[in-house]
């Protein structure tokens, strides 16, 4: 079964429950310029002059960069999670829910996730950290491990597939390839057909087949 896990806190840190416009449009403009640039090449100043507001504004809603970077990514993932749902809801099985997952990423992804979270680890302290890693498993692995675990069951997968492993193999693969969607910048990509190809390649290795050997398979130590 899917691991229950508490949803991630979002009280900011200035003690409010609800984001003010003030500081959802620091998250606003904050997002871009972390996507575009990168932690180390945005300064509070750089802020400052994109979103209007004086530096005592930004630093009542955040306290610092690294919490305002956190909140940034957990944003993301959090945006990325209303997606995920909203477009399985009605597939049909567990490949077709794969496909609008992939698709869906390709589209409305404008940057590599695994970029912000390797930024993360670089620069955040360890409790900010916890912040990102815990809300990279609620909102983005624990629905797709959901759905291997649904297919398993439903018997469209092996009983020998590991649902967890296959979400983290799963959402590193579409993460991978939205990085090559930005290096086709100006040259053709569809997302539609680079889903389907994916999702084929990905499903017809774990289909559970009527000849399937499971013992076939080459284990760790075997392989020198």
């Amino acid at each position: 079964m899917t691991p229950q896990q508490s949803k991630p806190s979002e009280v900011n840190a200035s003690g409010k429950s609800k984001p003010t416009d003030a500081r959802a449009e620091i998250l606003q403009h904050a997002k871009r310029l972390f996507r575009q640039k990168g932690f180390s090449a945005v300064s509070m100043n750089d802020l400052v002059s994109s979103v209007g507001l004086t530096k005592p504004t930004i630093y009542y809603h955040f306290t610092d960069k690294e919490t305002l970077f956190t909140e940034v990514v957990v944003e993301m993932m959090r945006h990325g999670n209303e997606l995920l749902v909203g477009g399985i809801k009605r597939c049909k099985d567990f490949r077709e829910k794969l496909y609008r997952l992939s698709e869906g990423y390709f589209r409305f992804s404008p940057t590599s996730l695994s970029t912000m979270v390797r930024d993360a680890s670089e620069h955040l302290d360890e409790a900010h950290m916890k912040q990102v890693m815990e809300a990279h498993r609620f909102y983005l692995i624990n629905p797709i491990i959901g759905i291997f675990e649904e297919a398993r069951q439903g018997g469209e997968i092996a009983q020998s597939e590991n649902p967890d492993t296959l979400a983290l193999y799963f959402i590193s693969w579409i993460d991978a390839m939205t990085t090559l969607r930005t290096a086709h910048e100006g040259r053709d990509f569809d997302p539609r057909e680079c889903a389907s190809k994916m999702v084929d390649i990905f499903v017809e290795g774990i289909r559970l087949r009527p000849d399937s050997v499971t013992e076939s398979r080459p284990q760790a130590g075997d392989i020198q």
